[in-house]
Parts: structure tokens; C-alpha cells; sequence
């Protein structure tokens, strides 16, 4: 793992190290040659509130990334937004109606099982061509939890445990921790329907003790998130509406982790008191002339970065090895060049050798390696197809005819026969879309 702790004494100093720490890890991956997508993410128990990861697209890949075909919107399933309208699809009309055929809820319990959600949300959604069914692992758990971060997301039968709390409280006289609390979270595609919904609530999906309950429990309704934005409680599908652009369409991708950068600000540094002096006279802010009157202690700013260096092998192999072997990238190969030739071209090979390497004056000098082995052509070009040079030259029947030179790149699908004099200019062209 290739680790970077990153400390800056504020916050703007901290976002301009932060995106410096982007900047090198997308040179990084632009060396390589790899399409690595950065992904808006969650920072989970690492804390903080800007964190970005980096993803290679695989199909064996264990993370889930979801990205707009019109812009570069891409973000994680923990933070994945769409665009928060109600749309028709081919003249079917949004949900019009609170039947239980048209909506579904999902219930789930906080930690403390003090906390009973209902997730409303609509039982068909607009696809990319058609109406589809909605279940309830159709449910972003994140989401939720943005909402109640103490839901207990390992629960699947909530109303279980949940009139405990109510017995608790209300039928056995004891006195709860928390008085038991009833959230309707309204999924923002049901927004217009919310007060006949919650009308109906105890007639279409009725609880344990209801009408006990229902007179003595705090009961709320959250329709909007803290920007004032409807609720979008289902997880992102393929097709949805992209958040950043007009006209983008999500789709859903299977990828590779191999970076993360984490914007960390305080989270560790104001508990453990890791702090630093500003002097009398520097600027109180990045960016701005007022000076301070007197020293001032601040809390260090933070930031936690990382490239999974062996994550990033395997993903390298995951996305770039085909049936006959590796292909790496230029950058990490073992060489970037392999002469081949039969044992009877030894002493031809060796010249090309020497004709690829021999510094030259505005030519690229190529890193290669010569296989002389006394083995034969066929089991060598096997050999270097496992090990994956970026190009082989390779000596055989070409040059017995007329001295050409056969130059293979796998990874460009290239195999052409081309003269001594030409090989060194054709292999550096070839390395340098590698």
C-alpha cells in the first residue's frame, strides 16, 4: 500500500492539498494507460465529509460504480444520486394512486430498537424501457441511514422487536431510555400522495397494537433532506436520470478499488489535540491579506490517501490479460521490448538487439531483452505472451525472405513486417500508445 498523511493548518490549504493528491494519482493512472474512473465516495468510519475513490472496470470486480454516458459523473452506490423528478416512460404515468398495488414499505429498527422506519416508496419505476417492479433489497440502506444513522441494517423482521419498546414504555409502566419513535421516511416519487399514504398507513400495513401505539408514540414524517431536496430512498438502477447533467442516463458498472483520498479535516486531530502555532502576522486564511494580531493555536487539518500498489497489479491483470498471457502497461513491464528469433537467427537477433538499444540522438531507447534461450521460436512466442511485453520483434520467416522484422503488439492488435532499418522508429511509435 503506497500511503500519504497529509497536515495543513486550514481548511482551503487542506482542499488545494487534497486536489494536488487527485492531480498525481490521475497522472499515475494516465502513465499506466488505464481508463480508472474516480468515483464520488462515502468516508465511512474514516470520518470527514470529501473522500473520492479510484476504480479500474472489471467484470470480476467486487465494488459497483455508477456513471453518466453524457458527463463525468461518477459516484459510489453509497452516495449515487439521480435526478429528483418524476418522470413517464413511453406514456405511463408517474404514481398516481396509494393502492397497495402501486406502493410499498419497507420497515426497519434502530440499534437501540427505540426507532421503528417505514420506507415508502413506489412499487414500479421507470426503466430504461419499460415500467419495473420494485422489491424491498431495492431499498438504499445509505440512504437511510443518512436519515437515521442508527438504523440497524441486519434486522430484516423490524416489527418483531419493535412493540417491546412499546410494551416497554406504555404497558408495563417502565420507564425506556427512549420514549419509542415512529419515521415515515416518503420516497420523493410519492411526495404528492404522502398525507392520503399516511391516511391509509394503519388500514394497508397495520401494526402491532396500533391504535395503543399510535396515541402515545412520537411519530414524524421526513420528506426532504437537509438541502430542501425530496428523498430519494431507492438505490440508483441503470437508466436513471443523471443528477449533474440534462440529458445524461445512468448506468451501472462493476470495477476494481485500487486508490482512495479522504479529506479527514478535524475528525482526529480536535480529539487528540494534535495542533499547530499560526505566528502573529500570517494570514488568517489562505487566500486573504488579514493578518492575525497574536499567535493562535488551530487544530491540524488532515487528509488520508492511498494506492492499493498490489490492488493495482492484479487489477492491471484483471483488465488487461486476455487468453494468452499478461499485457502490461509500458511503465510496469519487466522490459517494454523482446527480441525472438529461431536458434538458427541467433546471431541476426543479437544485431537487432543492438540496433533497438544503441542510444541515438532524438530516439527513444527502448528497455529490451533478448531471448536467446536454445529453445524453439513457437514455445519462445508462447513464453513472452504469458509474460506480457508490451512489443515483441520477432525473427523468422520474413527475414529468411528478405530480412524483415515481424513487430507484435497484442494489446494494439498489431502484427506487421517491418524492415531493419524502420524497426526502431515503428517500436517507439508503439510504445508510445502504451
Amino acid at each position: 500500500m503506497k500511503d500519504l498523511y497529509t497536515f495543513d493548518v486550514s481548511s482551503e490549504a487542506a482542499l488545494e492539498t487534497y486536489h494536488k493528491v487527485q492531480a498525481a494519482y490521475k497522472g499515475v493512472f494516465e502513465a499506466l494507460k488505464l481508463p480508472v474512473m474516480v468515483a464520488k465516495a462515502s468516508s465511512g468510519d474514516m470520518g470527514g465529509d470529501l473522500s473520492h475513490e479510484y476504480h479500474l472496470p472489471a467484470l470480476v470486480g467486487e465494488d459497483t460504480v455508477i456513471i453518466c454516458g453524457s458527463c463525468d459523473y461518477a459516484a459510489n452506490t453509497e452516495v449515487a444520486e439521480t435526478r429528483r423528478e418524476v418522470t413517464k416512460l413511453n406514456g405511463h404515468p408517474p404514481v398516481e394512486n396509494t393502492q397497495v398495488s402501486a406502493v410499498r414499505v419497507w420497515r426497519g429498527i434502530s440499534k437501540d430498537r427505540s426507532t421503528l422506519v417505514n420506507v415508502w416508496y413506489p412499487a414500479q419505476i421507470p426503466g430504461e424501457t419499460r415500467m419495473e417492479e420494485t422489491k424491498d433489497v431495492d431499498v438504499s440502506i445509505p440512504a437511510v441511514k443518512s436519515i437515521i444513522p442508527g438504523l440497524d441494517a441486519s434486522v430484516d423482521d423490524a416489527l418483531h422487536l419493535w412493540p417491546r419498546a412499546v410494551e416497554c414504555q406504555h404497558t408495563t409502566g417502565q420507564v425506556a431510555a427512549k420514549s419509542p419513535r415512529l419515521v415515515n421516511l416518503i420516497d420523493f416519487r410519492l411526495a404528492a400522495q404522502a398525507e392520503e399514504l399516511l391516511l391509509q398507513e394503519a388500514k394497508l400495513w397495520p401494526l402491532p397494537q396500533w391504535e395503543t401505539a399510535k396515541s402515545k408514540l412520537d411519530a414524524i414524517t421526513v420528506m426532504e433532506d437537509r438541502s430542501g431536496q425530496g428523498l430519494n430512498l431507492l438505490a440508483v438502477r441503470a437508466g436513471d436520470r443523471c443528477p449533474s447533467c440534462e440529458s445524461g442516463i445512468l448506468r451501472v458498472q462493476k470495477a476494481l478499488e485500487v486508490g482512495h483520498t479522504f479529506h479527514l479535516g478535524t475528525r482526529y486531530s480536535q480529539p487528540l489535540g494534535a495542533t499547530i502555532s499560526v505566528p502573529m502576522g500570517a494570514a488568517a486564511t489562505k487566500g486573504t491579506s488579514q493578518p492575525l494580531a497574536t499567535e493562535k493555536t488551530v487544530p491540524m487539518q488532515m487528509g488520508c490517501h492511498g494506492i492499493g500498489v498490489s490492488r493495482l497489479i492484479g487489477a492491471m491483470v484483471e483488465h488487461l490479460a486476455d487468453e494468452r498471457g499478461l499485457q502490461w502497461p509500458r511503465v510496469v513491464a519487466p522490459y517494454e521490448v523482446v527480441v525472438i528469433s529461431s536458434t538458427d537467427l541467433a546471431e541476426e537477433a543479437g544485431n537487432v538487439y543492438d540496433e533497438l538499444t544503441m542510444p541515438r540522438t532524438g530516439m527513444l531507447e527502448p528497455e529490451a531483452v533478448w531471448d536467446d534461450r536454445a529453445l524453439s521460436l513457437s514455445w519462445k512466442l508462447k513464453d513472452a505472451d504469458l509474460v506480457g511485453y508490451p512489443v515483441a520483434v520477432v525473427l523468422g520467416k520474413a527475414w529468411k525472405q528478405n530480412e524483415g522484422c515481424e513487430v507484435q503488439c497484442r494489446r494494439l492488435g498489431i502484427k506487421e513486417t517491418v524492415p531493419l532499418s524502420g524497426v526502431r522508429r515503428r517500436v517507439s511509435e508503439l510504445l508510445e500508445k502504451l
